[in-house]
């Protein structure tokens, strides 16, 4: 028993390791569906492309949540994006 929960507590810790480093490794972009021309911030790093894959990346690899989220503004008051 106590074995098992040691084994249980070490999982949790390596499980949170990993799940705090993804933010840290994501490429934040902007993309815009093809169809829609609706446009969203989207984590290459972290989730890989999109599906489905009919998009257009507009922005090469942001650093935060917060600069993709500039640039899509950017984008918005230039009327490349309808959202």
């Amino acid at each position: 028993m106590r074995r098992s929960l040691i084994l249980c507590a070490a999982g949790a810790v390596v499980a949170a390791g990993v799940l705090a480093a993804s933010p840290a490794n994501a490429a934040f972009r902007v993309i815009q569906w093809n169809i829609t021309k609706v446009c969203q911030i989207y984590a290459f790093g972290v989730d890989g492309p999109p599906i489905p894959s009919n998009y257009r990346v507009l922005t090469g690899p942001l650093r935060s949540y917060s600069a993709a989220l500039r640039a899509k503004d950017n984008l918005w008051r230039r009327g490349r994006c309808l959202i």
